[in-house]
């Protein structure tokens, strides 16, 4: 008779049980004494069990009984298909054997005995994978990097599967090609992801349209891309062969790409990209845009001397043809107020977010320009600009209910009045950057003058304080305050409750004695290249902020309700809504962060 048969005095189990387990190897162990099996006789027979098996006569003649005949027929009918036919009545569950202690007990290790034998696996677990879940299995690897993966498939077969499974049912992929990587690497990595939707490249060597077309025929339903380079790397992708990738990703959405200084011009016809990101663009001789959802676009172009873009016209183009955008960042030293008109003709009404930097042709007419059409700006960044104190009221005069981001780095014409002007006016500002705006009108000075200014500095009564500027700022919502490279600024005084970051880097300037936080939400106070006194008094504001924080105690009165006394915590059986206060307000530790 073939097939697996139970022994006729053994009660039968669930048919489909039996079919599930299929034959497992059994122990080479006794499972009641734990001694080999081989040439042992177990000290516990089975009487010893107080489990009687039935025996026929003819049973002790060597033969099989009629009762234990039928038995195994009725088992071996269930076992062989007629699982419907059979009722809840006719199953027979086993007998529970009774526990008896092994002769290497690992009872006091909290293992129970079932486990550790071969006959009753759970159903949840993987034999493959060591009896780990799959869940549990699954969670572990699907956090782990790409490499770990790989060499996490050489572990078992079971591991291999799980990590096949992950690869197919990946969506996302962050991958770091070293320089001595091949493409075909890429490729077999790529291959395994056959439902991946959004791709990220840390390239950091040379690569061209092969990369491309090894991404296109692997990632069918691709969406979004990202390509970084590093330094040492070379970007050497056309612009004809990046705009046939776009146009044949019918699902890309979302494109970002670093190093495209050989692009030479390109032409973009897509009805699926939102959000296009190219930098290190270098003297392009056509820039054509044909998508209609486009929502977000960066050009960043480089700052060499003999790029001959034609910013005026990429931007014109621009306007006309992606009417849908609302983030706008171009960054180009050949930025101009022509520029800036040929934008503003442009009917972008849902223009949330608009940069423009490096243009030292832009001016106040510009920025006029500017509040005329893009009412409803949330985020203005004029760095690099030409604009003054004039520019500056305009801009609050038309901001002054949806501005929040306000950037104005390397503008040499505003000053700390400026400044203070916008943040009086802006009452929903949360971040500013006025970085290397208020500087020193001679920075250049000889190691002798630097350290005589060091010693006249110490004294209130300086002669060369009149060149330095003073700043006085008081904002409910202001999170986020940049001052960087400063060194005209002479005087500092903050009372922001919400500021959580100020950067003071290389305010060389700054007075010790005139410097005033009042700023209790402050985490970080960025501090490199200033002067060793300002940093300690840096250092004892902020600590000064902290322990006061850390040392209010909860009071209460006597019962003669002569005074208020200080009472430990632990006396409260509910902490007070001082001390909850307390408690979250300590948490925020502020960090004075100078980098060398």
């Amino acid at each position: 008779m073939h097939g697996h048969q139970p022994h006729p005095a053994t009660p039968v189990p669930d048919a489909a049980f039996l079919i599930k387990r299929g034959k497992k190897r059994g122990n080479y162990s006794c499972g009641r004494c734990g001694l080999p099996k081989k040439g042992h006789k177990c000290p516990f027979n089975q009487s010893d069990d107080g489990i009687s098996t039935p025996v026929s006569a003819a049973d002790g003649a060597g033969g099989v009984g009629d009762s234990a005949i039928a038995t195994l027929n009725s088992a071996y009918e269930a076992a062989s298909g007629n699982l419907t036919d059979a009722s809840p009545q006719s199953v027979v569950f086993p007998v529970p054997v009774a526990r008896r202690r092994r002769a290497l007990s690992f009872d006091d290790v909290g293992v129970d005995e079932e486990e550790m034998e071969d006959e009753w696996i759970h159903p949840e677990l993987d034999l493959e994978t060591g009896k780990l879940p799959a869940f549990c299995l699954w969670e572990v690897l699907r956090r782990l990097p790409p490499a770990g993966l790989l060499s996490a498939a050489r572990v078992c077969r079971g591991w291999r599967e799980t990590t096949r499974r992950l690869w197919r049912a990946a969506e996302e992929l962050r991958l770091r090609v070293p320089a001595n990587a091949q493409i075909g690497f890429v490729g077999s990595v790529l291959q395994k992801c056959p439902g991946l939707v959004k791709l990220s490249l840390r390239m950091e060597r040379d690569f061209d349209a092969t990369m491309l077309a090894c991404i296109a025929f692997s990632c069918p339903n691709l969406q979004s891309l990202e390509i970084f380079t590093s330094d040492a790397a070379v970007n050497w992708i056309s612009g004809d062969e990046l705009s046939r990738f776009v146009a044949d990703k019918r699902f890309l959405t979302s494109l970002k790409m670093e190093g495209c200084c050989n692009l030479g011009g390109f032409i973009f016809s897509s009805s699926s990209l939102t959000t296009l990101w190219l930098s290190g663009l270098h003297s392009l001789s056509k820039m054509v845009f044909d998508c209609p959802k486009l929502k977000e676009i960066s050009l960043d172009f480089s700052q060499q001397e003999n790029d001959s873009t034609d910013i005026t016209a990429v931007v014109d183009a621009l306007g006309r043809s992606s009417p849908k955008l609302q983030n706008i960042h171009i960054a180009s030293v050949l930025l101009s107020h022509a520029a800036v008109l040929a934008l503003t003709a442009a009917n972008l009404r849902e223009l949330r977010m608009l940069s423009l930097v490096l243009g030292l042709e832009i001016t106040d007419a510009s920025v006029a320009a500017i509040a005329s059409s893009f009412p409803k700006l949330e985020l203005l960044d004029l760095s690099g600009s030409s604009i003054s104190d004039s520019g500056i009221g305009m801009i609050c005069n038309v901001f002054p209910e949806t501005l929040s981001k306000l950037l104005l780095a390397l503008c040499p014409y505003i000053t700390s009045s400026g400044i203070q002007f916008a943040a009086a006016q802006l009452p929903h500002l949360e971040l500013m950057d006025c970085g290397m705006t208020i500087c020193d009108s001679n920075p250049e000075k000889s190691a002798d003058e630097e350290e005589s200014d060091n010693d006249l500095q110490k004294t209130p009564n300086s002669k060369l304080h009149h060149i330095y500027q003073k700043l006085i700022i008081k904002h409910s919502r202001l999170k986020k305050l940049s001052l960087w490279g400063c060194s005209g600024l002479d005087a500092l005084y903050l009372n922001c409750p919400r500021l959580n970051d100020l950067n003071l880097n290389s305010c060389r300037n700054l007075h010790p004695e005139r410097l005033l936080l009042q700023c209790p939400d402050l985490e970080s106070v960025h501090a490199s290249d200033c002067q060793d006194m300002l940093i300690n008094t840096l250092e004892t504001q902020v600590c000064h902020d902290c322990l006061a924080v850390e040392t209010h105690f909860p009071s209460k009165r006597l019962p003669d309700g002569s005074k208020r006394v200080g009472v430990p915590y632990s006396y409260n059986l509910e902490p007070s809504d001082d001390y909850k206060k307390s408690r979250r307000a300590a948490k925020r530790q502020c960090a004075v962060i100078v980098t060398s």
